[in-house]
């Protein structure tokens, strides 16, 4: 998907959150939105959404002198749902379709979004997912091809988040997934270090996917990962950014996410703030 006309206050906002983590000089504060008037403007309406937060996020890590405002953060969030892990993993264990209701706390795991909210209830989306139902839900597909899947990629997104994308692939009993995380940190996006902090790596074969970029930007990302990328049957794409850079690949990719903000909720055809599991292959578009 492409930048829309709402992606623009967006990404000063996201800057404004990465600022804020960094100083409460106001004098800062400013230079970084003024660096981002001259910079967003020049920026083309062809990229991702995804791919302008990411510069405008760097631009202000670059005034800043900060390179990771978000990193104590991740480490709570990780610690946080680790905590949580164990209520999780009995509601599973207690389900009558336990990947289902895996898939599911995975989703509500995806409102851990520290660029675009500001505040969030992680156990409040959980019981509101487990009550109720995702909006789309593609779940038999996605059933039917993980059971004749050689080759399975797993994107994670967010840090905390993968203690729910840990507790998914553990209920899949899979471990020749391969999970990719990024190579280097961007807002609250998962990196091998977190994946190693919550033990993503016991489940399941974890790799850099070569880039810092928010989302998936294909071209950005190392001949490694787009190898394992290109021959994966099924690939789980987690998150918002993941979406806007790949919703229109042909691989037989299933986003698992929920609507975060109007454009993202748009393109999905559905609410914001709501919950889908969604396969890419056309007869489901």
């Amino acid at each position: 998907m492409k930048v829309e006309v709402d992606c623009i206050p967006c990404v000063f906002k996201q800057a404004l959150s990465a600022s804020r983590r960094c100083t409460n000089d106001v004098y800062t504060l400013r230079r970084v939105q003024y660096e981002l008037m001259k910079l967003v403007p020049q920026y083309s309406f062809e990229l991702t959404p995804a791919e302008m937060s990411y510069y405008a996020v760097k631009a202000a890590n670059e005034v800043l002198g900060c390179e990771d405002p978000f990193a104590e953060e991740k480490r709570q969030s990780n610690v946080a749902m680790l905590d949580l892990y164990p209520r999780l993993k009995k509601i599973v264990e207690s389900s009558s379709d336990r990947l289902h209701t895996a898939v599911k706390i995975a989703a509500a795991g995806n409102v851990i979004d520290m660029g675009i909210l500001h505040r969030f209830d992680v156990r409040g989306a959980i019981d509101d997912l487990l009550n109720g139902s995702f909006r789309i839900d593609h779940y038999e597909s996605l059933r039917r091809d993980l059971a004749s899947a050689e080759r399975i990629l797993y994107l994670a997104d967010n840090a905390g988040e993968i203690v729910a994308d840990k507790l998914f692939l553990e209920t899949l009993g899979r471990k020749d997934v391969v999970v990719a995380v990024k190579e280097s940190p961007i807002l609250n996006d998962a990196t091998m270090e977190d994946a190693r902090a919550v033990g993503l790596d016991e489940v399941a074969a974890v790799i850099s996917n070569g880039s810092g970029m928010i989302g998936t930007i294909l071209d950005d990302c190392s001949e490694e990962f787009r190898d394992v990328f290109h021959a994966a049957d099924v690939i789980i794409s987690k998150g918002q950014g993941n979406y806007e850079g790949l919703d229109e690949r042909p691989e037989n990719i299933y986003f698992v996410l929920k609507a975060k903000c109007p454009v993202v909720a748009r393109a999905l055809g559905v609410e914001e703030g709501e919950a889908v599991l969604k396969s890419n292959a056309k007869g489901n578009r």
